[in-house]
């Protein structure tokens, strides 16, 4: 198959999909593989080390899409880069769920995805996983807006999945005094953020829960909590148990309501790009030598356990009802550049 690794072009975003150790071996197995320009600049990997594991690097992405078979890349696309791609398989973590407009957009031209955070095993567990670093650099992150040592610091932990598992895991390394609250502790939530520095949200609210804006913390909680309280947000789904949540970015990591800090930014690993790379690389390569040596998806669920995780990943916007979800710019007669 040939094969093109993208450019990363979410602001700030520095990583890239596939490193060239991986990039060998899908060559070794016979595929031809293309790297768009300067795709690894920002974790320090060049084109001519693409070029030495055997890659074509391309300067121009339109033309570099033109003639393969299967785009793979971290971030979902943006609205612009969807239009340079046409009937291809593409690889990514495409969130579909929580932006339906991609689902249209990826309708519009014919692509069919593997959602990357949809791959999982036997036991439903992802194989495209990074949530323990999410909770730890989550951790490293909301440091920098403490005016206290973190010995010195108390931490108040909502959830036990992996991301809170790795923010545990962080507090620990740092001597934070942390407590994890239970669900039979929600209604005192009140009481524990009176001298609390840090309250870590790890959950994943149903969405009868969000449909019914029920919140664990509320304004009205915050207005009477600690007033050098830290909010971090692990889950980064919206509504979610904190009623003053919403996304960040890199640009725009954390913001100020009620006179305390809030984070919830859409990548926590990426701010350490190099590790993240590294680990997505090493995950990634078994799903793209699979789909590659099937040659495509055709059949793919009987290629053993990992073919059958993939299968369940895809998403085929045509049996989707794609033109649904079209945006409601493009409704009233916005274009796409």
């Amino acid at each position: 198959m040939r094969i093109a690794v993208s450019k990363e072009r979410y602001p700030l975003e520095k990583r890239v999909a596939v490193m060239p150790d991986a990039i060998q071996k899908l060559v070794e197995e016979g595929h031809d593989v293309f790297v768009e320009m300067g795709a690894g600049e920002g974790v320090h990997i060049s084109d001519e080390q693409y070029v030495k594991s055997g890659a074509q690097i391309m300067s121009d992405a339109r033309r570099m899409y033109e003639n393969i078979d299967m785009i793979v890349k971290l971030k979902a696309p943006s609205t612009e880069e969807f239009t340079l791609m046409n009937k291809k398989i593409l690889i990514c973590m495409m969130h579909s769920e929580q932006n339906h407009e991609r689902i249209y957009y990826a309708g519009l031209q014919n692509l069919i995805i593997v959602e990357l955070e949809n791959i999982r095993d036997e036991k439903n567990h992802r194989i495209i996983n990074q949530t323990g670093i999410t909770g730890e650099i989550g951790v490293y992150y909301a440091l920098r807006h403490s005016q206290k040592m973190p010995w010195d610091m108390k931490a108040l932990v909502l959830g036990y999945g992996n991301v809170s598992t790795g923010a545990l895991k962080a507090c620990h390394r740092l001597g934070i005094e942390t407590k994890i609250l239970r669900k039979s502790e929600f209604k005192y939530i009140e009481h524990h953020l009176e001298d609390l520095d840090l309250l870590i949200n790890g959950i994943s609210w149903p969405d009868s829960a969000r449909v019914r804006r029920e919140y664990i913390v509320t304004k009205k909680h915050l207005k009477k909590a600690s007033p050098h309280l830290i909010i971090l947000d692990l889950s980064v789904d919206f509504p979610n148990p904190i009623e003053t949540i919403r996304p960040t970015t890199y640009s725009q990591p954390y913001y100020l309501e009620e006179g305390r800090v809030h984070i919830s930014l859409y990548g926590y690993p990426g701010l350490v790009p190099i590790t993240s790379t590294k680990i997505y690389s090493q995950q990634i390569y078994p799903v793209l030598s699979m789909i590659a040596q099937n040659n495509g998806l055709r059949s793919i669920g009987n290629c053993g356990d990992l073919g059958m995780a993939i299968k369940k990943a895809i998403l085929d916007p045509q049996k989707e009802d794609w033109e649904k979800y079209k945006p409601q710019d493009v409704l009233n007669g916005s274009k796409i550049e």
